[in-house]
C-alpha cells in the first residue's frame, strides 16, 4: 500500500518523494497529469489490460540491460499502461536475439514471477485480444528510426491473413484461442532505474500459448532457429542448428533432458535409454513423446526426396501437387512468400520464420523478427522499393515455386483487389506507431543513441564513397582486402554498393556504415514496393491508358514509375505507371 501512495504523490505534483529527488520516471508520471483513481495491480495475480496506446515501464535491480541469452537477471518492472493502471513485480530477465546482441542499445526477454525469483509461480498478463502471457520481449531496434519495424510488419500481415481460417484449424486441431502463431507489440518507453533508456516493442513472445499448443501433445510441434536446406530440408538433420520449442518434456538421443537454449538430437526408439526397466510413468510417456517428435522432424526433413522421387517416376503435375498439399499447408506457405516479397524481409529466407505442425504431418510457417523490413538492411542500409525480389527457394518453397507461381499470384491480385494491399491501408499502420510514440520521445531517443545507424550519415575511407545504383547489386563482386580497386570499380560490402574513386587495396569502404531514415521515407516505401510487385505478379489495377486521376480525385502525380517498377523523375515515350497523391495508380501513356 505504501508504494502505491508514493506512486499517487508523484502523481498529485510533489517534486520529492520521501525527501528524495524524484527520478525521470516519476517525473514523467506527474507530467502525464493523471486521474488519482489510479488501479494498482501489483498484488493481484492473473489480470487483462486493453493494449496500451503508450506504455512506460522502469526497470530496477539490475545497473544495465542484460547481455546475455544464458544469464538470468533478478529485477523489479514498474508498469503504467498509460490508461490508469500501475503495477509493479519481480521479473527474470535476461538478453533476447542473436546479431542485435552486439548494438549498444539490446533486447531483453523477461517472466513475471510471483516467488522470490525462483520462476515457478508466475503471473499471466492479457493485453488487449492477445493471448495471455507470464512473459514478454522488450525490442529496442536500434537501427530502426520508428524504433517498430517489425511490429510494423507484423501488423501488414496480420491484414493479410485476416481472411484465412487459423492456423491450427487448417492442421485439425479445432479449438478456439487468441491465438496468432506470430508476434504483435505495442511501443512502450522504457526508464532503466529510473532514467530514460530508449523506445521499446512490449512483444508477445514465441510462446506455445500464442501458437495455441498443448505443451505435451506430440503432434503439436514448434521448431525455431536455423531451419534451411543445410540443416533440415534435404534429408540431413542438424539438431544443434534449431530448436524444438513445444512439445515439452522431451529427452536427448543420449538420455537427458532436453534444453532448447543447448538442443540435441532427440530421442528415438532405437536409442539404448529408450525403455529403462528404472523408468517412471513420466519418464516413460516423456520418451514415448521424444520418439514421436523425432519421427515427425525426420518425415519432414524426406519431404522433399519423396517429392523429388515422385518427380521422377514420371507423376503428372496433379499428382505431385496433390502429396505436396499433405505435406505442407499451401495457404501459409502463399502469404509467407507474399510477404516476404513484399516486405523484402532481408533475413527471413533460411532462419527467423516458425515452422508448426498441429498433427505432425502438414507442417506450416509464418514470419518472425522482422527488423528487416521494408528496406532497412541489418547494418541500417536502405534499399529501394524496386530492390529485386530474391526468391525463396529454401525447403518446401523450391516446390512452390515450380508448381505454383499462378497461385501465388492470384494470392496478390485477390489481395491488391480486396484493398489489403494498398498504400492508403498499409500505410496508417506506419504512421499509427510512429504518432502513438511521438515527437518528444523521438527527439529523445536520437539524443541518447545518437550513434543508431539510422540518424547518421556514412563515413567512407579514403578513395570510397557510396554507390546508390542498385539495379546491378546481385551481380556486384563481395568487396576483397586481396583486390587492388580502381576508379570507378564497384563492390558490395554490408548489404550496400561502394564505389572506388581512386586506387586504393585493403582499406575497406567505409568507417560507419549508416543511413539516415525517416517516415516519409517508409511511407513512400510501402506505396511504391507494392507498384513495383505488381508488375513482377502481373496485376494491373487499371488498364486504361490515360492520363487523368478518377473524376474528382486528386491529380497530383507524386511518382511516376516504368512498367518494371523504377523510379523516373522525367518519363519520355512510352507506357509508365502514375501514382497520384490519394495513393491510386495507372498506367498513363506519354506521348
Amino acid at each position: 500500500m505504501m508504494r502505491f501512495i508514493l506512486f499517487l504523490l508523484c502523481l498529485t505534483g510533489f517534486a520529492q518523494v520521501s525527501g528524495q529527488i524524484m527520478t525521470e520516471f516519476e517525473q514523467l508520471v506527474e507530467e502525464l497529469r493523471l486521474d488519482e483513481n489510479v488501479v494498482d495491480l501489483s498484488d493481484s495475480g492473473n489480470f487483462s489490460l486493453d493494449e496500451p496506446r503508450l506504455a512506460y515501464a522502469n526497470l530496477t535491480g539490475i545497473s544495465t540491460m542484460p547481455r546475455s541469452k544464458h544469464i538470468t537477471e533478478h529485477a523489479w518492472l514498474e508498469v503504467y499502461d498509460g490508461a490508469g493502471h500501475y503495477f509493479r513485480k519481480r521479473i527474470l530477465i535476461h538478453g533476447q536475439g542473436g546479431y542485435s546482441l552486439r548494438y549498444p542499445k539490446n533486447n531483453a526477454s523477461f517472466t513475471f514471477c510471483e516467488d522470490n525469483w525462483k520462476g515457478e509461480l508466475t503471473t499471466d498478463i492479457r493485453f488487449g485480444d492477445w493471448v495471455k502471457q507470464d512473459g514478454f520481449h522488450l525490442k529496442a531496434f536500434y537501427t530502426d528510426f520508428c524504433r517498430g519495424i517489425g511490429e510494423i510488419g507484423y501488423k501488414v500481415f496480420a491484414r493479410m491473413v485476416e481472411d484465412r481460417v487459423p492456423y491450427w484449424e487448417r492442421g485439425g486441431y479445432m479449438d478456439g484461442s487468441r491465438a496468432r502463431c506470430f508476434p504483435d507489440g505495442f511501443p512502450c518507453i522504457l526508464y532503466l532505474n529510473g532514467k530514460f533508456h530508449g523506445i521499446y516493442a512490449w512483444q508477445l513472445k514465441k510462446h506455445r500459448k500464442n501458437m495455441n499448443m498443448e505443451k505435451y501433445e506430440a503432434t503439436h510441434i514448434h521448431l525455431d532457429g536455423n531451419l534451411n536446406n543445410t540443416s533440415l530440408f534435404r534429408g540431413y538433420v542438424n539438431w544443434k542448428q534449431f530448436e524444438v520449442r513445444n512439445p515439452k518434456n522431451l529427452y536427448t538421443a543420449s538420455g537427458y533432458l532436453y534444453d532448447g537454449n543447448y538442443p540435441e538430437e532427440l530421442m528415438g526408439e532405437q536409442s539404448s535409454q529408450y525403455a529403462l526397466e528404472s523408468d517412471s510413468e513420466d519418464q516413460r510417456q516423456a520418451k514415448q513423446r521424444s520418439a514421436q517428435v523425432k519421427a515427425a522432424i525426420l518425415r519432414l526433413s524426406n519431404y522433399h526426396k519423396e517429392l523429388e522421387n515422385l518427380q521422377k517416376s514420371g507423376a503428372g503435375v496433379e499428382e505431385i501437387k496433390a502429396r505436396f498439399e499433405e505435406c505442407f499447408d499451401l495457404e501459409s506457405l502463399i502469404d509467407y512468400a507474399i510477404f516476404f516479397y513484399y516486405s523484402a524481409n532481408g533475413d527471413g529466407s533460411l532462419k527467423n520464420w516458425q515452422w508448426f505442425t498441429y498433427d505432425g504431418k502438414k507442417w506450416m510457417v509464418t514470419p518472425y523478427d522482422l527488423d528487416q523490413c521494408f528496406g532497412l538492411g541489418l547494418y541500417g542500409q536502405i534499399r529501394p522499393s524496386y530492390f529485386p525480389i530474391e526468391t525463396l527457394t529454401s525447403g518446401p518453397f523450391y516446390w512452390l515455386n515450380a508448381y505454383y507461381q499462378n497461385e501465388i499470384c492470384q494470392r496478390w491480385q485477390q489481395l491488391r483487389q480486396s484493398g489489403v494491399l494498398t498504400g492508403p491501408s498499409l500505410i496508417p499502420i506506419a504512421d499509427d506507431w510512429y504518432t502513438r510514440i511521438g515527437d518528444g520521445f523521438y527527439l529523445l531517443e536520437r539524443q541518447h543513441w545518437p550513434l543508431s545507424p539510422c540518424y547518421c550519415e556514412p563515413i567512407c575511407n579514403a578513395n570510397w564513397e557510396p554507390y546508390d545504383n542498385w539495379k546491378n547489386y546481385r551481380s556486384t563482386p563481395d568487396y576483397s582486402n586481396k583486390v587492388t580497386y580502381v576508379n570507378g570499380d564497384v563492390v558490395k560490402l554490408e548489404g550496400r554498393l561502394w564505389m572506388a574513386t581512386d586506387s586504393t587495396t585493403n582499406v575497406e569502404p567505409f568507417i560507419r556504415n549508416a543511413t539516415p531514415d525517416s517516415i516519409q521515407r517508409l511511407e513512400t516505401w510501402i506505396s511504391d514496393r507494392i507498384i513495383f510487385l505488381d508488375t513482377e505478379f502481373g496485376y494491373v489495377e487499371d488498364t486504361g491508358i490515360n492520363r487523368p486521376a478518377p473524376d474528382g480525385q486528386d491529380t497530383e502525380v507524386v511518382a511516376v514509375y516504368t512498367l518494371s517498377g523504377i523510379r523516373v523523375e522525367h518519363p519520355s515515350r512510352g507506357i509508365y505507371i502514375f501514382r497520384y497523391r490519394n495513393g491510386l495508380s495507372k498506367k498513363v501513356l506519354v506521348r
